[in-house]
């Protein structure tokens, strides 16, 4: 680039195609393309003869914390998922993907890289500190589940970090699979628990964070929390 590079964003102003506020809106949208290729890119710079393209009109939205659901598949880094191609189809919070969204995420659920199942990630910091209070519903599949008495007894006896997890319920389903809620922030300790009720997972799945489910999301796909949604 030469010295006479300007930004993009002034650039289009300049040529009238939009006001400064939506042409930030425009780049993050994949609304942009300089000599026929797409501009995705926040501060991209161009010379004054290449030729700048407007292909839509922005939607342009708040600037406001998001919160996202995700059905994380086992051994995927959530972020990774996260993009325009995965959203959920007919996601009905009306916001459409932005690179910014991606940013400053805090995540509660199937975390973990060997757990699968519910992640919610959201950029506001006082729902994140309400989701730490909010229950995670995990299915555990293992070899062998120990008989209800017995579970019960090595529950009792649990204490993680030194004190008995907050919430914690543990039940059998059947032979090979465990159903265990227990508190956000204790999460942390889940191998921990495991390793007290003398298990050992085969699959960690989380079915739901407080009263939200993994619903209609298949494993690869999120979408948004809209505002009428509780967790």
């Amino acid at each position: 680039m030469s010295d006479s590079a300007i930004r993009l964003s002034k650039r289009m102003v300049e040529l009238g195609l939009c006001t400064r506020r939506e042409a930030d809106a425009c780049i993050e949208q994949g609304l942009v393309k300089v000599d026929g290729q797409t501009v995705t890119a926040l501060g991209s710079r161009v010379e004054p003869q290449q030729r700048v393209e407007l292909t839509g009109r922005p939607e342009i939205q708040r600037d406001a914390a998001v919160t996202l659901l995700l059905h994380k598949p086992a051994g995927a880094e959530p972020l990774a998922v996260l993009g325009p191609d995965s959203q959920l189809p007919g996601d009905v919070s009306g916001l459409s993907w932005l690179p910014r969204h991606r940013q400053h995420l805090q995540g509660f659920g199937a975390v973990a890289e060997r757990a699968h199942g519910l992640v919610a990630l959201t950029q506001d910091r006082k729902l994140a500190q309400r989701l730490a209070d909010c229950q995670l519903e995990f299915l555990i599949n293992v070899d062998a589940a120990p008989a209800a008495a017995e579970l019960q007894q090595r529950q009792n006896a649990l204490r993680p970090g030194g004190k008995p997890p907050r919430e914690l319920k543990v039940s059998r389903q059947s032979d090979r699979q465990l159903r265990l809620v227990l508190a956000a922030r204790d999460a942390r300790w889940l191998d921990d628990i495991c390793a007290g009720l003398g298990v050992s997972p085969l699959a960690l799945r989380c079915i739901r964070i407080g009263r939200l489910a993994i619903g209609q999301l298949a494993a690869g796909q999120w979408r948004y929390v809209p505002d009428f949604e509780r967790f």
